[in-house]
């Protein structure tokens, strides 16, 4: 357990003293607002996560820094974490409703008080390779390479351990730290670039292991890990999202499908994107609106929305990737749908379906966030 007392705390230091309104781009129901504020040309937006109040918070892992939006006005307030180049990555929300995400680089949580914007850091555990705070400096590093992180059913903060072959846990009430060796698992460093680990069904987390073709539940209760391995070989699962109804919905990058994973017979559909009639009126949907970007449907980050529709990127995170559009695909007809940003190889980063009526995603290479209008679909 690390006591709290030995936590480095920190007020965010504002990049501006007051918000910067963002300039709104429409392309049919797609808006775009920003660029966000950086303090690098291409701050690397990511996820984005709804606070208790409707601001919307964004990541940016390069300039290693997390913004405020306020969908209402449209302005951005911007905040560097403590550590520089610390890569903050995926982000969730704790039960007293302060935000959290874990420091890459900083091999470190990060604690973010929605309310003020101050930050708290507290270092893991495990894996410390380099400290220079002694020495004044507020630079510290390790193997563990979380990279993203999600509330379980038991009000704890689980996250992935890329370095470690890994899943983490931490009580943000008693401070209490475990880990879980994923079985099987090797090269999670893979997994620290692409891992991606969200609440499960039931009492579970779920989490992708693209490297193993494979998509995991852990139970926040027993401990007991099951697998999933993909029917189509390397398929790069790097999407997983918990349906209403409790089962998983994968997006295969690199099989350019989607999956819905049963959790209760183990039963795994694909539903192939690639076609002729997918790619031709995805570059022409894409011209209609000035808008290029890779047409292939390699997916990412994938959810259901509030019309019971799945929505996902179509970016997969590469460097052949590139894309420039969101997807829906209706579960009943398997209808597919795309529509492309109006920025052009905009790579949309991560999906966010709280708000009803809306999917609300992070525009990587633009430095942008995106809204989808569902009602105007």
């Amino acid at each position: 357990m690390q006591p709290l007392s030995r936590c480095l705390s920190a007020v965010l230091l504002a990049v501006v003293l007051l918000p910067v309104p963002g300039t709104a781009q429409a392309s049919g129901p797609i808006t775009e607002y920003g660029p966000v504020p950086s303090s690098i040309p291409v701050g690397g937006v990511c996820e984005v996560e709804f606070d208790h109040t409707g601001h919307l918070w964004v990541e940016q892992y390069l300039s290693s820094q997390v913004a405020r939006f306020d969908p209402a006005t449209g302005g951005f307030e911007n905040f560097s974490t403590p550590m520089p180049l610390s890569v903050p990555g995926g982000m969730d929300l704790d039960l007293a409703g302060d935000l959290w995400m874990p420091q890459v680089t900083g091999n470190s949580l990060l604690r973010v008080d929605t309310d003020d914007g101050s930050m708290t850091e507290i270092p893991l555990p495990w894996a410390n390779a380099f400290n220079a705070e002694p020495l004044g400096l507020p630079v510290h590093s390790g193997v563990g390479l979380a990279n993203d992180l999600a509330r379980g059913a038991d009000g704890a903060l689980w996250f992935t351990l890329g370095g470690l072959d890994s899943i983490g846990r931490y009580d943000p009430v008693t401070g209490e730290w475990s880990k879980y060796r994923v079985p099987g698992e090797v090269l999670g460093q893979v997994g620290a670039l692409f891992g991606i680990i969200k609440p499960g069904p039931g009492r579970t987390v779920v989490f992708d292991l693209p490297q193993l073709n494979k998509v995991a539940t852990l139970d926040v209760d027993t401990h007991v890990f099951t697998q999933y391995t993909m029917p189509t070989p390397n398929s790069f699962p790097v999407g997983v999202r918990t349906a209403r109804d409790g089962t998983i919905w994968v997006g295969e990058s690199l099989g350019m499908k989607i999956a819905r994973i049963d959790p209760t017979t183990g039963v795994i559909t694909e539903y192939p994107l690639l076609g002729v009639n997918g790619l031709l009126t995805s570059v022409l949907g894409g011209l209609l609106v000035g808008s290029v970007g890779n047409p292939l449907p390699m997916p990412g980050p994938i959810a259901e929305a509030s019309d019971g529709n799945i929505y996902f990127s179509v970016s997969f995170p590469a460097a052949f990737g590139l894309g420039n559009q969101v997807a829906r695909f209706d579960p009943t007809t398997h209808a597919v749908r795309m529509w492309s940003t109006p920025s052009s190889a905009s790579y949309p980063c991560d999906v966010n379906v709280t708000e009803p009526g809306s999917v609300w995603f992070g525009l990587l290479t633009a430095n942008k966030i995106g809204r989808l209008d569902i009602s105007a679909t």
